[in-house]
C-alpha cells in the first residue's frame, strides 16, 4: 500500500517552529516528537505512543501551528491504531485532516496522507463504507498530483487494497475496473520499487 506516511523526523523540527508560539514548549514537542519517532522505527508503539502524545501536549501548549499540530496528532493516531485503540486512532487522525485542511488546502498531498490513514483504519475496523469514501477522495487528490508519475508502484498498490474493499462491498464492477488499471500500472512500470510502503491496521483487534 502506498505509505504516504511518515516523513522524515527532520521535517517535524521544521514545521513546530512557525508562528506565534511558545519555544520552550515547541522545543520540547520537538525532542518527543523525535523519540516517539525512533521507538515507532523499533517497533515500540507502547513507547512511541507515550512520546507522542507528550509531544502533541507540549504543541498545544507551546501554541504550535495548526501544520504542526497536524502532524503530531497525525503520528499518535497511526499509533494507537496499531495498538488496537481503533476509537482513540479514528479521533486523532479526524482532527489531524480538520488541522491539516485548514492550515493548506483539502487537496494536498498531506491532506491526502490522513485520508488514506482514516481509509486503511476503518477498513481494518470493518466499517466499508467510511473506507471507501475516505479511499475514494484521497485517490482523487493523488491522482491530480500525478502520483501514477511520482510513485506508480506504490500508487498501483493504493488501488489494489481499493479494488478488494470494493469487491468485499459488492460492487463488482468497479473493483474489476480498479484492478485492472492497477494492473496497467505495474506492467508499465515492470522493476521499479514502491516509493512507500505503508503499514496496516490489524483485523485481529475485533477479535
Amino acid at each position: 500500500m502506498l505509505n504516504i506516511a511518515r516523513p522524515v523526523a527532520a521535517a517535524f523540527v521544521t514545521i513546530f517552529v512557525f508562528g506565534c508560539a511558545n519555544p520552550i514548549n515547541q522545543n520540547t514537542a520537538e525532542n518527543y516528537h523525535e523519540l516517539g519517532s525512533q521507538a515507532e522505527d523499533v517497533g515500540n508503539y507502547e513507547l512511541a505512543e507515550e512520546y507522542y502524545g507528550r509531544a502533541l501536549w507540549n504543541a498545544e501548549m507551546g501554541q504550535s501551528p495548526d501544520s504542526g499540530l497536524s502532524m503530531v496528532s497525525y503520528n499518535l493516531g497511526r499509533v494507537k491504531g496499531y495498538l488496537c485503540k481503533y476509537d482513540e486512532a479514528e479521533e486523532l487522525l479526524l482532527d489531524a485532516l480538520r488541522l491539516e485542511e485548514e492550515a493548506s488546502n483539502p487537496e494536498t498531498g498531506l491532506v491526502s496522507m490522513r485520508l488514506f490513514e482514516l481509509a486503511r483504519l476503518n477498513a481494518a475496523w470493518m466499517r466499508f463504507d467510511k473506507a471507501l469514501s475516505y479511499y475514494a477522495r484521497a485517490i482523487s487528490i493523488v491522482r491530480k498530483l500525478d502520483i501514477e508519475t511520482s510513485d506508480p508502484i506504490g500508487f498501483s498498490y493504493v488501488l489494489a487494497d481499493y479494488s478488494e474493499l470494493l469487491e468485499s462491498s459488492g460492487n463488482h464492477e468497479k473493483a474489476i475496473s480498479i484492478a485492472q488499471e492497477a494492473d496497467r500500472i505495474k506492467a508499465a512500470n515492470r522493476g521499479m520499487q514502491p516509493g512507500f510502503v505503508a503499514q496496516s491496521y490489524s483485523r485481529n483487534c475485533l477479535d
